[in-house]
């Protein structure tokens, strides 16, 4: 078990050819009492800039989100402000319940709520890979749409002096001009695959949260066990 997430952390470090999360949920055994507290943040997701045109046509196009939306009330497209942050609620509210469901005590932490002395941290970032094979933070609201998103995921112990970094700010020639910051992952986090079906975006969320979660879980009950 403990040598299958190694696996998956190792799968960071090439984030760019990264295959789909398959860890199973063999983690059927109990965790010992009290079971393992678990925060669960806010995944990062960047909004674009805009400024929709007065136009019905360009403002529906220019509001487009990379992650494609349904339409919102009286079938207008949401706003990539909105958007954005039903992505991110909609994934930590299911990544939340999945773990719950995995035995573990599992919570939602606010963003600039002070991280908690003891438990576990999950953390996460929305990602993208542009022509140039450079990994960048996912835009919501920028262009035409793109189906091919990642996800990197850390699970840390709160027991530390300061939780490492995700990930860090990349200065590249010509990065500048792209949209989204260029990023370099740390190498131990989670990589998954977050691919859009058939623009099914609330299945796509819960089947990712749940491969997340599988993977979390896997860490824990090694961590538990040592």
């Amino acid at each position: 078990m403990l040598r299958r997430f190694l696996q998956f952390a190792m799968v960071a470090a090439c984030l760019s050819v990264a295959t789909p999360l398959s860890v199973t949920a063999a983690d059927s055994v109990p965790f010992a009492a009290p079971a393992p507290v678990v925060y669960v943040s806010n995944f990062d997701l960047d909004v674009a800039n805009i400024a929709p045109d007065s136009g019905p046509g360009q403002r529906v196009r220019r509001l487009r989100g990379l992650l494609p939306a349904g339409p919102g009330p009286q079938g207008q497209s949401k706003n990539p402000q909105e958007h954005a942050a039903q992505i991110v609620n909609e994934m930590a509210d299911a990544l939340t319940e999945d773990l719950q469901k995995g035995g573990v005590d599992a919570r939602r932490i606010a963003p600039g709520q002070p991280s908690p002395a003891a438990g576990w941290q999950v953390r996460g970032v929305f990602l993208s890979v542009d022509d140039g094979n450079r990994l960048q933070r996912a835009m919501v609201g920028f262009g035409a749409g793109q189906n091919d998103i990642q996800v990197a995921v850390s699970c840390d112990s709160l027991g530390a002096a300061d939780l490492p970094p995700l990930y860090q700010a990349v200065e590249e020639a010509g990065s500048k001009s792209m949209p989204g910051a260029a990023i370099k992952l740390n190498p131990y986090v989670i990589a998954a695959k977050f691919v859009m079906a058939s623009g099914d975006e609330k299945k796509t969320i819960r089947k990712t949260a749940q491969e997340i979660a599988d993977a979390v879980l896997v860490k824990l009950h090694a961590a538990t066990t040592q």
